[in-house]
């Protein structure tokens, strides 16, 4: 008998599908089930699945926040989502962040060299939520601050203020992330249909750009759709429906991190989550041990070319 995984998410249910990812010798069932941001429903929701599932993806939100190896946790959601879990094994997607995604602007060099060459400029929308990836741009870019935006102050913390290294960040984060991860959790997340709805802001950055890097709901809220071409998205959960959209703006490739099943990219937290049922362990696994069935089932990030 195969697998059954389910991504639980805070996002809207527009998105939601039931598929069959093969992973080596195994077929595990895929489900995304989001909740509106109704969060009442997502508790209710993840406990009467607790024990009927081999492992749940948290959607729509993380369990931590990251700045370098460390990790904080999220108040609410341990709180209030996910505290009467029991007995199914919980991720969200942090172990793809920190293995698939840290290498991932390597990938883009290696596969799109004349791209590389015309520009280097980056903006990352946020690097305490993708920290590996954070540092993947840092690195593409040769530290230049002049080719990088991160973007943390800008759409995370609400302060308007973009960020060009990585060390500021790391510096800010010491700061603001034990405090930020007690407050309110719609404080830090849109949830439902606001993560559908496109609000261009601080767009200078999307426009100095020519790499956007990050998670693909702050992409699609915040770009500037009518100067978006030529761009290079690397992201992570696409639908058919987004990608069609990103290549009706002009962009010109999509790089996601996960694989592309039926014309959607799975989230970092649902691929998680079949790895570690394929595993057959009740935990999270390791850094190490993940990189191993990464190498193993051949798991890699997944390019697009959108214009001809």
């Amino acid at each position: 008998m195969g697998k059954y995984v389910v991504s639980v998410s805070l996002g809207s249910s527009i998105r939601d599908y039931k598929k069959e990812l093969t992973l080596g010798n195994e077929v595990v069932i895929v489900e995304r089930i989001g909740t509106n941001g109704d969060m009442k429903k997502y508790r209710e929701l993840i406990e009467s699945l607790d024990g009927k599932v081999d492992v749940f993806g948290i959607g729509g939100t993380d369990l931590y926040l990251w700045k370098g190896t460390r990790r904080y946790k999220i108040r609410d959601v341990w709180k209030k989502l996910i505290k009467n879990v029991k007995e199914t094994p919980i991720v969200d997607g942090g172990g793809m962040k920190c293995t698939l995604e840290g290498r991932i602007m390597q990938f883009a060099e290696e596969k799109l060299p004349e791209e590389v060459e015309e520009s280097r400029a980056t903006l990352v929308t946020a690097a305490v939520d993708r920290w590996f990836q954070a540092q993947s741009a840092w690195e593409f870019v040769g530290k230049n601050k002049k080719l990088i935006t991160f973007g943390d102050l800008l759409w995370g913390f609400k302060l308007g203020i973009p960020l060009h290294t990585l060390r500021n960040v790391y510096n800010i984060g010491t700061v603001l992330l034990p405090l930020v991860t007690r407050l309110p959790f719609s404080w830090l997340y849109p949830t439902g249909e606001k993560q559908e709805v496109n609000k261009p802001s601080f767009t200078k950055y999307f426009k100095r750009a020519k790499w956007i890097a990050g998670d693909f709901n702050i992409i699609n809220r915040n770009m500037p759709y009518d100067e978006m071409e030529g761009k290079i998205i690397v992201t992570n959960t696409t639908t058919a429906a987004d990608v069609q959209n990103l290549k009706d703006i002009g962009v010109k490739y999509i790089i996601t991190s996960t694989p592309r099943v039926e014309g959607r990219s799975f989230g970092t937290n649902a691929l998680e989550a079949a790895i570690v049922a394929v595993s057959g362990e009740k935990r999270e696994l390791t850094l190490e041990e993940y990189q191993e069935y990464l190498k193993k089932l051949k798991i890699e990030p997944t390019l697009e070319k959108l214009q001809d």
